[in-house]
């Protein structure tokens, strides 16, 4: 689409932005912006994803250009801003972005003025801590627009300041405002996408996940939602007699076909109705990002990468990653963990790794807002630098300047830095003076999250609003509150399957194996260069994961499943399956049956534990490019301090990146560290001297 300005709506006025000369590019010509190797590219000019949020409409303008001065020296060459669409449209039909402290075309010039790049969010939710997430209240307290739960009540949630609420994500009216907002939003934005300015990523809403209100059957019961369970059902079953043969039921009409309110099921042939709700409430968010994405290319928001963020607790939230890359240019995750939620940094990032194609943090918290659980410096270095470790290549930080209902910013609000800003400039210049988005972890050994156990896991939450992933979130795993009776099976597969996988990680961490986890609905080229695989199996399995498996063994690919040979399908019909060529059926009794299994495959399988650490509580792990590796992280979780040893493949001389202080050795090297501490080795290109080894000094994160 050209770049040519655009007006709002008939009933909606667009006072404020500048006028641009939007002949000078004609964006048809161009082949717009791509993420390519880790990067931004943009024609010759390459970028890499570091970013960090100003939000230009909490600062006076006279702040704009001091701030974004700071950040450019911060070493990001990105501003991230959300354009909350309750701050423009204060009054139903009246969109400005005039007001001189809300001037989102001047904000972006100045972006442009001082050599930057600009990552806009322009919702519709935003969250930001803002009083209805940042949506209009007209909007918010339109009936026809509000998602309803199985009595038909609004669903309210009680989030600071304000309850609210929230929007159904299927309602046509909340659509049809969505559009008139992109539409408004595009008027200003279109004109300054580059290469006619500074826009080079657009994201498109935000968490979304039914706005933290996703109990299993909290909702969404609006009309316009059971109208697409009823398309779900007719796309996923072909007619109604089918659908009835896999629900046990018999269908008079598709009007009759009810969603679930609740979970009644006790026997395997009563389970496939509420897999199906489980799967459509993922369908309906992925469906409603791609119509809303739909809608921003319409008014101009187009040319370049389409990004969209998951919250915490996304083990157990009704999403499908997959289907949502399948939708945008770039999924990502948000980090705000302090050190003791190591575990939780560590499977997060591991599944983004292994499940997209670049693992990317759209918030890297700097700081909380108040009412989270306090975080401090240390803690959001402690969780940016293991993200990092475990695999992250790009990030956002959020925030990086100052704000209201914040704290923790490295960036005050008159642009001035604080003393958290030369432990963040530092970080950032080390990676990317080694380009650290370009490296590889390089593993060879995958355990898949199996998107049916997960889905049986939520259909069976227990606690209702408190949802699995708000369990998560606070510490727990999305299975915590799931109901533990067999349901007719040999135990309950919707807790069993997370404690195989956590059983099966922990005996990989300790023989200092690396691996990902990489979700069963993702492609198979995510299993590139992976010669084990872990995958869970019961009595009932999906027929695409079967498939999956019967793939990666014709590969060769050695498939460690169990405790079952499936023998149902995902309807729990009949469908014995045959041994796989190159699998192997474990059952893990014991805690230690996997360790003991993992010592054994990889002696036999001749697996690579680069840079070891003789330390149980530190962790390594190693990140190479062609010429071999380039940077090392040492993860330590503990709360005393401690030393460990790290074998090495050869001899070699590592600098800490933030301290200076350097370490060799020709098989090991010996390294001290603080509690809660993590520490980036940069390995040096000289020779190391055998003579000169010493222990190194303690890092200061």
């Amino acid at each position: 689409m050209g770049s040519a300005r655009r007006e709002g709506t008939s009933n909606t006025s667009v006072p404020g932005s500048a006028h641009r000369d939007s002949t000078s590019h004609d964006r048809t010509t161009h082949p717009g912006v791509r993420i390519q190797d880790g990067e931004l590219q943009l024609g010759s000019r390459s970028v890499p994803l570091l970013s960090g949020a100003v939000h230009y409409f909490r600062l006076p303008p006279s702040s704009w250009r001091p701030c974004l001065r700071s950040l450019r020296e911060l070493g990001l060459p990105i501003v991230e801003t959300y354009v909350p669409w309750g701050v423009h449209e204060l009054e139903a039909n009246a969109i400005d972005f005039s007001h001189p402290e809300r001037n989102l075309g001047q904000f972006l010039d100045a972006v442009e003025a001082e050599g930057l790049l600009a990552f806009l969010r322009p919702g519709p939710h935003v969250n930001a801590e803002m009083t209805c997430f940042g949506l209009p209240e007209h909007v918010v307290f339109d009936s026809a627009c509000q998602a309803r739960s199985p009595r038909q009540n609004p669903v309210y949630l009680g989030f600071p300041p304000l309850m609210f609420p929230v929007p159904s994500y299927a309602s046509e009216v909340f659509h049809g405002e969505v559009a008139r907002w992109y539409e408004a939003v595009g008027a200003v934005v279109a004109p300054r996408i580059w290469p006619d300015g500074p826009v080079v990523m657009l994201q498109v809403d935000n968490e979304a996940a039914y706005y933290f209100r996703n109990g299993p059957y909290d909702q969404d019961y609006h009309a316009d939602s059971i109208t697409l369970w009823h398309k779900f059902l007719k796309k996923r079953y072909g007619s109604l007699a089918k659908l009835g043969l896999a629900h046990r039921r018999v269908y008079p009409s598709w009007a009759e076909v009810d969603a679930p309110s609740r979970f009644e099921a006790h026997r395997p042939e009563q389970l496939p109705q509420h897999l199906d709700w489980a799967a459509f409430q993922e369908h309906v968010l992925s469906g409603s990002l791609r119509r809303m994405r739909d809608e921003m290319a319409k008014s101009g928001l187009s040319g370049v990468p389409i990004v969209h963020n998951l919250p915490l607790g996304d083990g157990g939230l009704p999403v499908s990653i997959p289907a949502m890359n399948r939708v945008v240019d770039l999924v990502g995750l948000d980090y705000y963990h302090g050190a003791r939620q190591h575990r939780a940094i560590k499977r997060r990032t591991l599944y983004l790794a292994g499940t997209v194609d670049f693992a990317y943090a759209p918030e890297l918290g700097v700081g909380a807002p108040p009412w989270f659980t306090p975080l401090t410096h240390r803690d959001s270095l402690f969780c940016a630098t293991a993200a990092w470790a475990y695999g992250i290549r790009g990030f956002n930080l959020y925030m990086a300047v100052d704000r209201d209902r914040w704290y923790g910013a490295p960036i005050g609000h008159e642009g001035t830095p604080r003393e958290e800003y030369k432990d963040w400039q530092r970080c950032i210049t080390v990676l990317k003076e080694h380009k650290f988005h370009q490296l590889q972890r390089k593993v060879e050994v995958a355990l898949i999250f199996p998107r049916e156990y997960a889905r049986l896991s939520r259909a069976t939450h227990l606690f209702g609003p408190i949802s699995p992933s708000a369990l998560e979130a606070m510490g727990g795993t999305p299975v915590d509150g799931s109901r533990e009776d067999p349901l007719g099976f040999a135990g309950p597969v919707q807790v069993l399957w997370w404690r195989f996988l956590a059983r099966m990680s922990d005996a990989l961490t300790r023989e200092g194996i690396p691996y990902v986890y990489i979700d069963s609905s993702a492609s198979i080229d995510r299993f590139e260069g992976i010669r084990i695989v872990v995958a869970p199996t019961y009595e009932f399995i999906d027929d695409a994961y079967w498939d999956l498996l019967v793939a990666l063994s014709k590969r060769d690919v050695t498939i460690l499943h169990g405790p079952t040979l499936p023998s149902l399908d995902a309807q729990m019909n009949e469908s014995p399956r045959s041994a796989l060529p190159t699998g192997t059926q474990v059952v893990l009794d014991q805690a230690d049956d996997a360790e003991a299994l993992m010592a054994t495959l990889k002696s036999r399988e001749r697996l690579r534990c680069p840079f070891r650490s003789s330390n149980p509580a530190v962790e390594t792990s190693v990140h190479e490019d062609e010429h071999g590796p380039r940077l090392l992280f040492l993860v330590h979780s503990g709360l005393v301090p401690t030393s460990t040893s790290i074998t090495l493949d050869e001899p070699c001389s590592l600098r800490d990146a933030l301290t200076g202080a350097r370490v060799q050795g020709e098989t090991t090297i010996t390294l001290d560290l603080l509690p809660q501490t993590n520490r980036i080795l940069v390995f040096e290109k000289r020779a190391p001297d055998p003579a000169a080894r010493q222990v190194g000094s303690e890092c200061s994160i």
